[in-house]
């Protein structure tokens, strides 16, 4: 019996993407280093759709995947992937003011 508020849908969004991105993409959304060299787009913050803030390509790519990823759309709501298309696209902004 899950508790009120704690259903998948009502997770807030950085455990979102820690359960659903943070396996491939890392915590910070660098990529995990062992799988960059064959996948260097795992590192998000590199990615140019995520560098140029292209939500459509980020959102499209999160719900339907692409290569190895799988798409989320069957497994997530359409709120969850804006949610994580939000984050996906701070983390890119985030880079960007690091010097």
């Amino acid at each position: 019996m899950a508790l009120a508020g704690c259903t998948p849908e009502n997770l807030a969004t950085p455990d979102l993407y820690r359960t659903s991105c943070a396996r491939c993409h890392g915590a910070a959304g660098r990529g995990v280093s062992r799988y960059l060299d064959r996948y260097p787009y795992l590192d998000l913050v590199a990615s140019p759709m995520v560098r140029q803030g292209d939500r459509t390509a980020v959102r499209q790519r999160i719900a339907e995947g692409d290569g190895p990823m799988p798409g989320f759309s069957r497994r997530l709501s359409p709120s969850q992937i804006e949610r994580l298309v939000d984050f996906t696209l701070q983390l890119g902004q985030s880079a960007k003011e690091t010097p």
